[in-house]
């Protein structure tokens, strides 16, 4: 045996001891405790600054369970972050073994976000097939399994960029022509200009005329939501989370295809996102509508930056507000302009 053989033999011993040890610590930790009446949270913080407060029994037995809960989790936290470690250093490691066992420390609650951690190491195809098991699991808490949707969609993303570098032969364009044109991404407006020519005042009026839907719809597009993706990561709206797909699989809008929107909406099924539409057709036709606003938005904000207050721009905001998208920089354009006196670009 070569010495690289003895040192591979010796790691995999060595990780297959610390399995043992995972295993062990999942299978030795309560089931965790049941009937914690809310009035006892805050007699639990008092309890923690004042060690001699007085406790009936049954206090006490509810603060024991919760201390042997938490001291349970913290070793199998402990353990799967020297997993990591393992997987990190490249070191030879049973990974289909390594991935159940983070899936079931996740599915107890035991490994808080350390499991989803090392299941998005493990990678394709183990940790991926975990991931997309637990985003589906209503036991598994809310908080894990966003977090879980988000290192899966990460997982998965060479995916949506190999088919977005697939031609759209054969696929049933969503955009009109002058919109597929743009090189820009949904924003859908460019960059500020020191003197922007005439000709691209022309196009964006042309690809708002496009972009305007017949008839008003339903609910405002593109929806809009102010918080923030991490810090207000629990009341993050589903179709916030589409865009994790949608991006990467069409950057640009010659890539939004009704036949790609299709994928899309069985990816996001994949992901376990909360979609507003049960069919993939609906899905399709939603985000065409919604891509198109957001496109909207991106072009009426360049304008107002631009101060571009042509009648014919002030003509399509008022459009924009009426058929419900885009409405709030159709009116920042046109408040923009009351506050200029109506300054007019060359047209």
């Amino acid at each position: 045996m070569t010495n690289d053989e003895e040192h591979a033999g010796a790691q995999e011993d060595r990780a297959a001891a610390l399995l043992d040890e995972v295993e062990a610590a999942i299978a030795a930790a309560p089931q965790g405790t049941s009937g914690w009446p809310d009035e006892l949270e805050d007699l639990w913080d008092r309890a923690q600054e004042e060690p001699g407060l007085p406790l009936t029994d049954e206090q006490r037995q509810h603060f024991a369970a919760r201390r042997e809960d938490w001291e349970a989790s913290f070793k199998v936290q402990r353990l799967l972050r020297s997993l990591q470690e393992v997987v990190e250093r490249g070191e030879v490691l049973d990974v289909a073994r390594a991935a159940a066992l983070a899936e079931t420390s996740a599915r107890r609650g035991l490994g808080v976000s350390q499991d989803i951690l090392l299941l998005r190491d493990l990678g394709r195809p183990h940790g991926e097939q975990a991931l997309a098991r637990l985003v589906k699991d209503e036991s598994v808490s809310e908080g894990c399994r966003q977090d879980a949707r988000e290192w899966l969609a990460k997982l998965r993303r060479p995916e949506y960029e190999a088919r977005a570098a697939r031609p759209t032969d054969g696929e049933e364009l969503l955009l009109p022509k002058v919109v597929r044109d743009l090189t820009s991404g949904w924003s859908g407006g460019w960059e500020i200009e020191n003197e922007p020519s005439t000709e691209r005042f022309a196009q964006a009026r042309a690809v708002l005329e496009a972009l305007l839907p017949d008839k008003r719809l339903m609910s405002e597009e593109p929806p809009v939501w102010e918080g923030k993706w991490l810090e207000d990561a629990e009341g993050r709206p589903a179709w916030l989370e589409v865009h994790m797909v949608l991006v990467p699989l069409m950057p640009d809008s010659r890539l939004v295809t009704r036949e790609r929107l299709i994928w899309a909406w069985c990816e996001c099924e994949r992901l376990g996102i909360d979609l507003e539409d049960t069919t993939p057709e609906a899905f399709a036709e939603r985000w065409a509508d919604r891509i198109a606003a957001h496109l909207a938005r991106g072009m009426l904000e360049w304008l107002w930056r631009e101060d571009c207050f042509a009648p014919w721009a002030l003509d399509l905001a008022m459009r924009y507000i009426d058929r419900n998208v885009a409405v709030a920089e159709a009116t920042r354009l046109l408040s923009e302009a009351a506050e200029a006196g109506h300054r007019s670009p060359p047209q």
